[in-house]
């Protein structure tokens, strides 16, 4: 799996998980909106934020000998 495949996946479940405790709980809207919130906005941050590492200088070598 490489780190595009691992974010999505990560994201996905949090944003399930968020899903399932508002269909679970018979909470007032506010609190649903908390709660969606909360089931967005860390993914968001993950996909947005969390670069893909920097190729080692082995990584790049052997990438030009190719």
């Amino acid at each position: 799996m490489n780190i595009q495949q691992i974010k999505m996946t990560v994201s996905a479940v949090w944003m399930l998980a968020a899903l399932l405790v508002i269909v679970a709980t018979k909470a007032s809207m506010s609190a649903n909106v908390v709660v969606a919130a909360l089931g967005v906005l860390p993914p968001l941050a993950l996909l947005l934020l969390w670069n893909d590492p920097t190729p080692t200088m082995s990584e790049i070598i052997n990438n030009a000998k190719r």
